[in-house]
């Protein structure tokens, strides 16, 4: 007689269980890949970058098709994501881009399913997939799941020390690769990483956390790797790209600004404002909060020079606390962007979408006053 489990189950039971669902899972990428539309960033440049690098070539200099994006599809990301493009390399490109977009699709539930610790219950997070701004992301084979991932994934790590759980210092060392692969992620999008990365590292300095450590030590090593492989004109060609790309290719201020008629001067202003209240924010309860790192996340898209309406997925934090904390707020922003996308110039993907929301998430009373209402003011030293 077969010794059972705990859960009732036979490990061969189990085991069985487990190759039906791979076996099914390759026959329905089988069947739906000849169906599957192309995604542009994968199929232009990311599939190529994986298929020289199995060549031995260097996929910061190969060549790379023009594309109908009105600029180069060079390969531009950290050689950090190579590893990860990789594995996709060696499949038919009809296979690779179906495995890749279910890749994403658990990239991004893997980073949803993270936001439980910031208060979310059950698997209801995972419905935030289905908004556009997550459907844009899955259609271009774009790589900023795992800039959420890898951010979510900072944030509640470094998330344990600040605690008053009882003994909760005293494996955080063991955090440190775990820390390390959450920051890579979250570099795997410099124009986007610098700026969440910013504040969790000064947050890591005032707290005084000793995994800063190893992880400036490691950090300046793989960038260090990094350079020795990119050819040294990459960082003024990718400046050269941004500037014969037309503007309205982008999703900035100064698109929309653009697109406006109103002077370009007017981006700047927007931007300081944005980082002074979230600095101030962050003084008042002096340190950082799940609603304080959705708004930030939302303030990123707002003052980084370059992006793109594939990047508002990471939206999706400021968007699931709303549905929690500020549903009134949520209703508004809805209908504002149903009027907005009525315009000729309207899109869901643009700036106005990352402002309006953040505009409307800030706490402005409690931050005028001084005060901030209860949901706001929790910290990670509160929970």
């Amino acid at each position: 007689m077969n010794r059972e489990v705990g859960n009732g189950r036979s490990p061969s039971r189990t085991l069985l269980i487990l190759i039906l669902a791979i076996v099914v899972l390759v026959a329905a990428v089988i069947l739906i890949a000849p169906q599957m539309p192309r995604l542009r960033d994968f199929d232009q440049t990311f599939y190529p970058a994986a298929r020289y690098t199995l060549a031995g070539e260097n996929p910061y200099t190969a060549e790379y098709i023009e594309t109908d994006q009105g600029a180069p599809p060079d390969f531009f990301s950290p050689a950090w994501l190579l590893p990860i493009l990789v594995p996709f390399g060696l499949l038919p490109q009809e296979i690779a881009r179906t495995v890749w977009v279910l890749f994403l699709v658990g990239v991004t539930s893997a980073a949803l399913l993270q936001m439980q610790a910031w208060g979310f219950r059950g698997l209801r997070p995972l419905l935030l997939i289905l908004l556009p701004w997550a459907l844009i992301t899955l259609l271009f084979g774009q790589v900023t799941p795992l800039v959420l991932l890898g951010t979510i994934w900072a944030i509640n790590l470094l998330r344990i020390p600040y605690s008053v759980t009882p003994n909760a210092t005293r494996n955080t060392q063991y955090d440190l690769p775990k820390l390390i692969i959450a920051f890579l992620l979250i570099g795997i999008k410099p124009q986007l990483g610098i700026f969440i990365a910013a504040p969790l590292l000064l947050e890591m300095l005032w707290r005084r956390d000793r995994r800063l450590i190893g992880l400036s030590i490691v950090g300046g090593l793989l960038l260090g790797l990094t350079l020795l492989i990119t050819p040294p004109w990459l960082i003024s060609k990718a400046a050269a790209v941004q500037e014969i790309t037309a503007p309205l290719w982008k999703s900035t201020l100064e698109r929309e600004l653009t697109l406006w008629g109103w002077p370009l001067w007017l981006a700047q202003p927007v931007r300081l404002l944005v980082v002074l209240v979230m600095a101030r924010w962050a003084w008042l309860q002096k340190g950082t909060s799940p609603l304080w790192w959705a708004g930030w996340l939302t303030a990123v898209l707002i003052i980084t020079p370059y992006t793109r309406a594939y990047d508002g997925i990471l939206l999706l934090p400021i968007l699931g606390l709303m549905v929690m904390h500020r549903r009134w707020q949520l209703a508004l922003f809805v209908g504002i962007m149903a009027l907005y996308i009525q315009l000729p110039i309207g899109e869901l993907g643009s700036v106005v979408a990352s402002l309006t929301l953040w505009l409307l998430f800030i706490p402005w009373p409690g931050l005028l006053a001084g005060s901030l209402p209860a949901p706001f003011v929790a910290n990670w030293s509160n929970k």
